[in-house]
């Protein structure tokens, strides 16, 4: 699934991408406590992806990097079931200290430049 950048709408207000046939959304809000990546099918409110990256600001282009990445492996017939699948942790707003250096792993045969570093 590849994205590319569309104007922000109220679901999400800092970043919004649009897959290649417009049937899935990802981006980001602000929220009480900082900022969220959130995914869904274009139109409807985002419940695909919901993480929380709080306000630590040199996580926000890391991780959605990350999950884009994930993202690119499958097709946008995906169903839900199957892009939860690829962020088997996340489950419902995931702590993302827990798991951030699993996201930014990645597979084995992709690397982050924070990682190099």
């Amino acid at each position: 699934m590849i994205l590319h950048r569309v104007e922000p709408n109220r679901d999400y207000l800092s970043l919004r991408l649009l897959s290649d046939t417009g049937r899935w959304e990802l981006g980001l809000s602000p929220y009480q406590y900082g900022v969220r990546i959130r995914m869904g099918l274009t139109g409807r409110p985002p419940s695909v992806i919901d993480i929380c990256l709080g306000y630590d600001t040199t996580l926000y282009s890391p991780v959605l990097l990350a999950v884009m990445q994930r993202l690119e492996a499958i097709p946008e017939s995906a169903t839900a079931q199957q892009i939860d699948a690829l962020f088997p942790w996340a489950g419902t707003r995931p702590d993302p200290a827990i798991h951030l250096q699993s996201l930014l792993s990645g597979h084995p045969s992709q690397q982050t430049t924070l990682e190099r570093d």
